[in-house]
């Protein structure tokens, strides 16, 4: 009885197949469409990936340390928020694939191997799967380049979203470790979203401490100042921070100085 449903449900889909729809607004889709994305969304993705061009430009923020340079494809916002939401946390892996297009684009430093930022054990089981990795393997394609999972990284942390931006770096210290396939390569680390720099420095810290000649990351977004973009708790932690440091080199300062 069984196998007669599934087969009278199977020959359903092929007679009346279900509309495919957006990933980000569920906006119903043409066959042809293999983007994934309805025309207004494509759009308004494109129009992100050139806002964040130019804010690097002229930003020119200093990268992490043991980075070469942090590249980001998007603003962590809008779409790109929505596809990267979509992407981690509700199973769309096809989500990858129009961030690492634009990634894949960038300008980089003549990297030989492309390397995702690790999950824990715990969260692949629970996930089933490793979101950096999809982007890495997907920027890799395109840029006809070998991908190797060469980091893993311990499972006895916090998860560093829930953390606030003083206590990030302090998470991740240590909790990574390359492999020796990374030895005397300039590596292309991938991840979905650069916050405080602190799990691209640890991974950088990992990779260069194998042998790794170079470092440099792309990212498919980058948090907007004050940490816009992120839940409320974690936008309070960046202002904190940033007053606190700020605090900090006021004091450091001779008197009369600027």
């Amino acid at each position: 009885m069984k196998t007669i449903k599934r087969l009278l449900s199977a020959a359903e889909e092929w007679i009346f197949p279900q509309e495919v729809g957006c990933m980000v607004c569920g906006r119903g889709l043409p066959p042809e469409n293999e983007g994934g994305l309805c025309m207004a969304c494509a759009a308004l993705l494109e129009e992100q990936a050139l806002e964040q061009a130019e804010a690097e430009r002229e930003e020119r923020r200093p990268s992490a340390e043991g980075l070469a340079y942090v590249r980001a494809a998007y603003p962590y916002d809008g779409v790109a928020r929505r596809l990267i939401l979509a992407l981690k946390f509700e199973g769309m892996r096809g989500a990858a694939e129009p961030l690492a297009e634009t990634m894949a684009g960038l300008r980089t430093g003549g990297e030989e191997l492309v390397v995702p930022v690790p999950t824990t054990r715990r969260r692949l089981r629970e996930r089933g799967y490793n979101q950096a990795a999809l982007l890495a393997q997907a920027v890799a394609r395109r840029r006809g380049l070998p991908c190797a999972q060469a980091l893993t990284r311990e499972d006895s942390r916090a998860a560093q979203m829930t953390l606030p931006a003083s206590g990030r770096a302090k998470n991740v210290e240590g909790c990574m470790r390359a492999d020796e396939c990374v030895r005397g390569k300039r590596i292309l680390l991938i991840d979905d979203v650069y916050t405080t720099g602190s799990t691209a420095r640890e991974a950088a810290r990992a990779l260069r401490e194998a042998g790794a000649e170079s470092v440099g990351a792309l990212v498919a977004a980058r948090t907007l100042a004050g940490g816009r973009g992120l839940p409320e708790f974690l936008q309070r932690s960046f202002l904190l921070a940033k007053r606190k440091g700020q605090k900090s080199a006021h004091s450091d300062r001779e008197p009369g100085k600027l």
